[in-house]
């Protein structure tokens, strides 16, 4: 026979139960790297998008600052989830790496000059004039083709681009490469007087022409097909135009 004590005792424990707070579960968060800084426009414009985008899938998102090459090696390791940003033949160089399909947007490497009548045209036409050639430090594609290509001797690394510009309008290269983006920003945002200064650099000619694409590490691979269905929903509603005029915009203010 249950008692009168122990109805009571079960109706107050219902209780506790009923009023106590639901605590909701963390969500799993994305931690992701670029290949540029975090103060970058364009990295604040893929980090707008993707925070959207895995919100929408309820997850978290977290961004990791770290040197360029040292990217690809945590993605690798599972440290951290992906890249933001690399080109579609990446996956060539990272095999074990997952592309997400849709493209964030489209990449051009290309070739800057001073001097007058220097272009890319051949790397046979490089290596015959013993042009000296220099890239950023953590494109990867970029270093693997011009150290395929030419005589390592003509062949340099710089970590930024504004020494990269340095060097260039100095004399002390004669060919810049880097990506075609990544320089018409640099070059905007200069004020009048280094605008002047750089107006004797010009592009001599495109090496590249390919797409920008998120990465995952192999153990993330399931959403892949997710990210890319709602990135390309975020193109089709302008979202993806308006993340990046933001960011733009915004980094020009704190300029």
């Amino acid at each position: 026979m249950i008692t009168r004590r122990q109805l009571l005792a079960a109706s107050a424990a219902s209780a506790s139960l009923a009023v106590a707070p639901a605590v909701p579960a963390a969500p799993d968060v994305l931690r992701f790297v670029f290949s540029r800084p975090l103060d970058n426009p364009r990295t604040q414009w893929l980090i707008r998008v993707y925070t959207q985008l895995t919100t929408e899938l309820g997850l978290g998102f977290a961004f990791v600052e770290v040197p360029p090459k040292r990217a690809t090696a945590l993605v690798l390791l599972g440290e951290v989830d992906g890249e933001l940003g690399r080109t579609f033949d990446y996956q060539l160089l990272y095999p074990t790496l997952v592309r997400v399909p849709e493209p964030n947007n489209a990449v051009r490497f290309a070739a800057y000059a001073t001097r007058p009548g220097l272009r890319f045209d051949t790397w046979q036409a490089l290596r015959a004039g013993g042009v000296r050639c220099e890239y950023r430090l953590g494109i990867v594609e970029l270093e693997r083709m011009l150290l395929r290509e030419l005589p390592a001797t003509q062949v340099s690394a710089i970590p930024t681009i504004v020494q990269g510009v340095k060097k260039l309008l100095l004399g002390r290269t004669d060919l810049y490469f880097d990506v075609e983006e990544a320089v018409g920003d640099y070059l905007y945002f200069l004020n009048p007087a280094q605008r002047h200064a750089t107006s004797t650099m010009r592009q001599a000619g495109v090496v590249l022409a390919t797409t920008g694409h998120a990465y995952l590490n192999a153990s993330r691979a399931a959403l892949a097909p997710p990210l890319a269905a709602g990135l390309a929903r975020l193109k089709r509603q302008g979202d993806v135009q308006r993340h990046l005029l933001a960011a733009l915009a915004a980094y020009k203010a704190r300029l």
